[in-house]
């Protein structure tokens, strides 16, 4: 048919904010959307973890784009996505969760923006342009995506290159962008922030990493003791440490299995954790932290794993209803993510990615060893709700 075109989201993770007073009640929705979130990001953690392999990702950026996209969903293909985001029942409260989400996310060190790119021939809502833009910050940019769709592939990256400081470069890959898409739904984030007091380069020496209890590698180990949240799992079998940016609102948050090769396990029962409790239940403590120096940068092809978690019909041609976008057919094609995430003595930066924060020396002696010399995860937290997670499984 004439009218069947497709619809390509692919997502470059990332977030979105303002500012504004809140109500009660408007807090409690956002508590239940953060908490929502947050579930998601453990599961998304969990479909994309890889044995031996490093991982960055950006479930909250995930999480906009496709709240982004359920906004102009109905019937199956709206119930797959909300079940899966961990969504609010109603639509209202989804939109206004969201507004809030963005505006509180929203800081001078966290960088963020949103952009529909729409086929300038193409018909999208009124209703829909609106919705963006009152609740997700997305203002809608016409590009030629039938006559030109490389020009237009190379509009978008060139417009993520400059939100993300030039630290995600070539987002969509080239024959991404074909005369079919029709829409492209992306968002950029960049991030950086200095430890509230940075580690000492002089004490950062060469150690050993081990992989694996058979397998090491030397890496970079910065240095420095300090007043840190702290506490054990003896559930997890693991140390949990929380390191504070300049501003404390931002928290790298690192998770330390006893053992070697004792990752697997502390991941198999992740889902199990309420990270927004566990954080409430840590404690100051002096600890003599050493963290390795890491640079990560991965792009992900989302699209199985989502599908796997349960949003099905969005990718599926014959079944995907997005009737509130436009009422010609669409469904998503791709959604991808790329990111980058560097930790040093100073602090972090990152673009769809992490970060890390330092403490102030102590006089007490009861001192806690948090030595992260083999396989750790890793969230970075704004508030309560979690921006980017990975994890440090080898070589760096």
């Amino acid at each position: 048919m004439a009218s069947l075109t497709l619809g390509a989201l692919p997502l470059f993770g990332i977030l979105l904010t303002f500012t504004m007073p809140a109500t009660t009640y408007d807090m409690k929705e956002l508590e239940t959307l953060t908490e929502g979130s947050n579930k998601f990001a453990v599961e998304i953690y969990q479909a994309l973890k890889k044995p031996q392999e490093n991982l960055i990702v950006s479930p909250i950026s995930i999480q906009l784009v496709l709240a982004l996209a359920y906004a102009g969903a109905k019937e199956n293909t709206a119930t797959e996505m909300a079940k899966t985001l961990h969504l609010p029942e109603k639509l209202d409260d989804v939109l206004k969760g969201h507004k809030m989400l963005i505006e509180q996310l929203q800081h001078p060190t966290l960088k963020l923006a949103s952009q529909i790119f729409a086929e300038k021939t193409f018909n999208i809502k009124k209703e829909y342009q609106d919705v963006a833009s009152k609740y997700f910050l997305s203002e809608v940019g016409l590009v030629n995506f039938i006559s030109d769709p490389e020009g237009s592939r190379n509009e978008i990256n060139q417009w993520v290159e400059e939100k993300t400081n030039k630290k995600i470069k070539d987002l969509l890959a080239e024959g991404t962008i074909t005369p079919l898409t029709r829409l492209v739904l992306t968002n950029a984030i960049h991030f950086k922030a200095n430890w509230a007091k940075p580690f000492d380069a002089e004490l950062t020496s060469d150690e050993d990493f081990y992989v694996s209890p058979d397998n090491k590698v030397k890496v970079k180990m910065m240095s420095k003791t300090g007043q840190f949240p702290y506490k054990y799992n003896p559930e997890l079998k693991a140390k949990i440490l929380e390191l504070p940016y300049e501003d404390k609102e931002f928290k790298m948050v690192i998770i330390l299995p006893d053992l070697i090769d004792g990752l697997a396990d502390v991941e198999n029962k992740l889902s199990t954790l309420n990270l927004t409790e566990e954080l409430l239940t840590l404690r100051e403590s002096t600890v003599r932290v050493r963290l390795p120096k890491f640079k990560v940068e991965q792009t992900l092809d989302l699209k199985n794993t989502l599908i796997q978690l349960g949003i099905k019909d969005f990718f599926d041609q014959g079944k995907a209803n997005l009737r509130e976008i436009s009422e010609e057919h669409l469904y998503g094609s791709k959604v991808v993510q790329k990111a980058f995430i560097e930790v040093d003595e100073k602090g972090t930066e990152a673009a769809a990615a992490t970060a890390i924060h330092g403490a102030f020396l102590s006089a007490r002696n009861d001192i806690v060893y948090f030595n992260a010399k083999h396989p750790f995860i890793y969230f970075l937290f704004k508030n309560k709700t979690v921006i980017f997670f990975g994890s440090i499984k080898k070589d760096l």
